[in-house]
């Protein structure tokens, strides 16, 4: 076939074919038409006889005489050929219908005539250019272009022949990928592993992602055309066993393809010199996307992976990162709202730590954690609230009645009671009408900053999270939460918890803050005794894995009432564990229970 399409183009001439159907005029050195192929007034379709070929500029078709025998006439390539054949007197041997020609696996002798033909028209699309392909590469891979099926062509080569091809569909209606019939998805380029020259080789997902690190430092890439081909890639390493070189997988730039390159490192990593090339601060989704944006930028990302890559953990890896943390929001610790609180934490809470507030029941907790959401979303920051116990009903029933509380302090009118009025139906017509006024502008201000699950698994965490620019982590409570892994006892339970809240806080680099039960049997100690942190033994690592733990007690001694805030409790927050600041310090806060509103209070004040 391949002798065939040759002969053809070589006895039959292009304007002599073209002309027997339309009428050509001469200019310059080439000839010019009305197109067949679509409405054509002035003429657009042109025929350059020095390269036999033509290009329609308005309906975008072209090729060979094959390619206008086949539009012409209606025909397959196959029957094009076959009578262009006939014409000048060539058998083709076969009388084999198309139907059963199409069903046959094709020889290599017809992968090769397919590729060669597509690659002659490789410069009538722009493709190759868009994706930052030089010619030097199109050539040496033959890569090409189908004008029939609008469609890129990179063929596969073992021991330096084409043995297949991966045909990149450019049209939506088709499927993006496909093969010769009876073949399957290759790697490519894998003849580079007997090439004792080449010593660093990258190992790629797709195909122009090999072809852009070979445009950019000259180094010919393997892509695996998929990485479902990573079990078929091994084996041809292992059979080929090559020595002294060093790999270095580049994966997508996303979770696909980090796990991808983890499962492909452990194959690899007990027999070869392997390595993972990471993508910190870069956010490009792939090497070829990179080059498009950026040519010297991605030649420099390259060439330090062939630099870094075998050393992950080495400081100088860090210090770009480092740098763009010092100078982010991330850096500075977060106010609490809380001078005290604040003053005992060093400024307050910091990006990617755990801070654990525990209680026995009724002391406020849940309330605390709200006022503190408060807090953050007062300085722009987006708070999701992950609640094991409580339903989301009762918890904006709770900020709501606070707002609306403050609001009727504030003018010297009662508001503690309000909660209660809700509750049995007796708030009057006036009050539901400013309380519902409250809740709007609640609402309106923070309506994609607060974010509130129902639920005692992380999962969902994840997923909301990952679409928050500056979020902070809340969880009520630890003890009711149940981790993704089995386990045998309470403590084991909390421990994963634990494990999975790190993962959290590392992954996304935030503060996570957390209510936790504690032990009844040390809650009570005296508040001079040193190991009042036993109170938080029974949650297992709680006590080793936070940045700061706080005890909350209640003093029934120090009860006081307020006219429109009510009863109001003394609550005293006892640091027992402060990653960052000293242990033993004292907060005290009245809580209002009334209105749910914590305040801060000097520790000998006994007014209000």
């Amino acid at each position: 076939m391949q002798g065939i399409v040759k002969t053809i183009k070589d006895k039959i001439d292009i304007i002599d074919y073209i002309g027997r159907y339309l009428p050509l005029q001469k200019e310059g050195s080439n000839y010019k038409a009305c197109c067949p192929f679509h409405p054509d007034k002035n003429p657009s379709f042109y025929i350059k006889p020095s390269e036999q070929f033509f290009h329609c500029f308005g309906c975008g078709v072209g090729g060979d005489v094959i390619k206008f025998a086949q539009l012409y006439h209606k025909i397959s390539f196959g029957k094009a050929v076959k009578m262009l054949a006939e014409e000048i007197g060539l058998s083709i041997g076969s009388k084999q219908t198309e139907e059963n020609t199409q069903e046959e696996k094709p020889s290599i002798d017809q992968i090769i005539a397919y590729v060669e033909t597509c690659h002659q028209y490789a410069s009538l699309t722009s493709y190759f250019a868009d994706r930052g392909i030089p010619t030097s590469l199109i050539d040496k891979y033959k890569m090409g272009f189908d004008v029939e099926n609008n469609a890129i062509v990179l063929p596969i080569f073992q021991d330096g022949q084409i043995i297949s091809y991966v045909r990149r569909n450019l049209d939506d209606n088709k499927p993006r990928y496909e093969f010769p019939k009876g073949h399957k998805a290759m790697p490519f380029n894998l003849d580079i592993l007997k090439d004792d020259l080449q010593t660093d080789v990258f190992i790629t997902e797709g195909i122009f992602d090999a072809l852009t690190i070979e445009a950019a430092i000259g180094l010919p890439a393997i892509a695996l055309n998929g990485c479902e081909n990573q079990n078929e890639f091994v084996q041809t390493l292992n059979r080929i066993k090559p020595q002294n070189k060093k790999f270095y997988i580049l994966f997508d730039n996303d979770e696909a393809g980090s796990k991808a390159a983890k499962q492909l490192f452990d194959k690899m990593k007990t027999q070869y010199e392997v390595a993972i090339c990471r993508w910190e601060g870069t956010p490009y989704k792939d090497i070829n996307e990179f080059w498009q944006n950026s040519q010297d930028k991605c030649i420099e990302f390259l060439r330090w992976q062939l630099k870094a890559a075998f050393y992950p953990y080495a400081l100088i890896n860090f210090a770009a990162q480092y740098v763009d943390f010092l100078k982010s929001d991330k850096f500075k610790a977060i106010s609490t709202g809380f001078k005290q609180l604040d003053d005992v934490l060093n400024g307050g809470f910091v990006a990617g730590n755990l801070y654990v507030f525990g209680a026995k029941p009724s002391v406020g907790k849940t309330t605390f954690l709200l006022q503190l959401i408060d807090n953050f979303l007062q300085q722009g920051y987006e708070c999701v609230f992950l609640s094991a116990e409580i339903p989301k009903e009762e918890i904006l029933t709770r900020i709501f009645c606070r707002e609306y509380g403050l609001k009727k302090v504030s003018v010297k009118v009662a508001g503690f009671d309000f909660y209660r009025k809700l509750r049995t139906s007796t708030a009057t017509q006036e009050e539901m009408q400013e309380f519902m006024s409250v809740m709007q502008d609640y609402i309106m201000r923070y309506a994609f900053k607060l974010h509130i699950l129902e639920g005692q698994r992380l999962d969902e965490v994840y997923y909301v999270l990952d679409r928050l620019q500056k979020p902070i982590l809340f969880v009520d409570y630890l003890q009711l939460l149940q981790p993704a892994k089995p386990y045998q006892s309470d403590k084991q339970r909390v421990d994963l918890i634990m494990q999975e809240l790190f993962e959290i806080k590392n992954r996304f680099l935030i503060p996570i803050v957390a209510i936790s039960s504690l032990n009844r049997e040390n809650y009570n100690k005296d508040k001079d005794d040193k190991d009042v942190m036993a109170a938080f033994k029974e949650s297992g690592s709680i006590e080793y894995g936070t940045a700061a733990a706080f005890l909350m007690q209640r003093d029934h001694d120090r009860v006081v009432h307020d006219n429109y805030k009510g009863n109001g409790y003394t609550i005293n927050f006892k640091c027992v564990k402060n990653r960052y600041g000293s242990i033993g310090d004292d907060i005290t806060m009245r809580f209002w229970g009334g209105i749910y509103l914590f305040e801060e209070i000097a520790d000998n004040d006994n007014s209000l």
